[in-house]
């Protein structure tokens, strides 16, 4: 009954009769520039009631009526539902990619002796079924010397690192080399300009082993100042 259209109707003509008997009523007041604040709060509603069948929304003055409040209502239950299955998905998401972070965020472990025979067979059996038989390939043609030299340097460093980073409790497979070279600086262990000179090899170094260009100036850089560097981080290494 609410919502039908002649019910709506003689309300507006209700509140609009209503209103304007009372500003009727108060014309002497009105006129003579007596107004209350009750009178101007009165005309305001009365002009947006007679203004309502015109337009759905009006704002006047501050005081802001619509026609259609069902219809926001609806609105927004609409919106807040879309709002919920969006947050319920995006949260989804988060967690799966946050376990995906904590599964594989670990580097490979290498098989171990007692399972290298049956992952050989498994091999086998798939280069079989693509026609591949026993192969020989050497693996460093096509490298240019430079780069495995570097590889050599990187490898050289890494050891002595890993080597010393194990006797005192450290898991290098747990931790960046980087990281690892940072936290011998702040321990003191080794001196600023060592780990400083060992970070600039080893990036140098990691270039090249993984395929990137790098200048004649860096690895002759590399290949010159490598031995005295190593020989000075065994040395810190060794005294502390």
């Amino acid at each position: 009954m609410l919502n039908t259209n002649s019910f709506k109707v003689v309300w507006w003509a209700i509140l609009v009769i209503s209103l304007g008997s009372y500003l009727y009523l108060r014309q002497d007041q009105l006129i003579a520039g007596k107004p209350t604040y009750f009178d101007v709060v009165v005309f305001l509603v009365w002009i947006s009631v007679c203004l309502a069948p015109i337009f759905k929304e009006i704002k006047l003055f501050g005081l802001e009526l619509k026609q259609d409040i069902e219809q926001l209502k609806k609105d927004i239950s609409h919106q807040l539902a879309i709002m919920k299955v969006e947050l319920q998905s995006s949260i989804e998401v988060s967690s799966s990619n946050t376990s995906n972070v904590h599964i594989n965020s670990g580097a490979p472990i290498p098989a171990s002796d007692a399972q290298i025979p049956d992952i050989k067979q498994h091999l086998a059996e798939t280069l079989r079924e693509f026609g591949i038989g026993q192969a020989e390939l050497l693996f460093t043609q096509g490298i240019p010397q430079e780069n495995i030299d570097l590889f050599k340097v990187r490898l050289s460093f890494e050891r002595l690192i890993n080597d010393y980073s194990r006797l005192n409790g450290i898991d290098p497979r747990r931790n960046p080399m980087h990281k690892i070279v940072r936290d011998l600086q702040r321990s003191e262990i080794i001196s600023p300009n060592i780990s400083n000179g060992v970070l600039e090899i080893l990036a140098i170094c990691n270039y090249a082993v993984h395929g990137e260009e790098v200048s004649e100036s860096q690895i002759a850089f590399v290949l010159d100042a490598a031995p005295g560097l190593y020989q000075a981080l065994k040395n810190e290494l060794q005294t502390n």
